[in-house]
């Protein structure tokens, strides 16, 4: 029972497309777990995929509780995807629960390569839970890493104005002392 049929040898997947790589004259039930195997591993990274772009959507639609539940499934598969940690970080934020979106933001610091946005929404949640020196602390990584990074900057000021507000003059009453 040597019969012969071609399986998919490989696989890629980008955003739209399934690319599969055939090869011919492989004795049929040889590779068929490993076939079957990848099939289902490409099943659940699809899956994942479409909950990727829904969570993304529900974000953008303002549907942060939404959002959050696609991350949350997203996480059960893949508790490191950066991504989801991140969408699930800010639907917390977005949502007010600053202590918990904390913890993801935290997260997605470790394994993300785009710090300053991770550094900037930390110290936005430091801030809201009013822990200014934190937050001005997560301010000035993310200007460390990009000086000109505006949100970063805004929040670092912000904090630093609640710090030491009760010693900070405005210019009206330096120059009432000055005359």
């Amino acid at each position: 029972m040597n019969k012969k049929t071609s399986v998919i040898k490989n696989y890629a997947l980008s955003p739209n497309v399934l690319y599969l790589d055939y090869t011919s004259s492989v004795e049929e039930g040889v590779q068929i777990d490993t076939l079957i195997t990848k099939l289902t591993l490409l099943t659940g990274k699809l899956r994942i995929l479409g909950a990727m772009k829904q969570m993304e959507a529900a974000f953008k639609a303002e549907k942060y509780s939404l959002s959050k539940k696609y991350a949350a499934k997203i996480l059960e598969v893949y508790p490191d995807n950066v991504n989801a940690l991140r969408g699930m970080g800010l639907s917390l934020f977005m949502l007010k629960d600053y202590e918990v979106a904390l913890k993801y933001l935290l997260k997605s610091l470790e394994l993300s390569e785009d710090k300053e946005f991770d550094y900037t929404y930390i110290g936005w949640c430091y801030c809201n839970l009013n822990n200014h020196l934190k937050a001005c602390q997560a301010f000035d990584c993310a200007v460390e890493i990009n000086p000109l990074y505006e949100p970063a900057l805004t929040g670092r000021t912000q904090a630093i104005i609640h710090l030491h507000g009760d010693r900070l003059e405005t210019v009206e009453s330096l120059e009432k002392r000055r005359n």
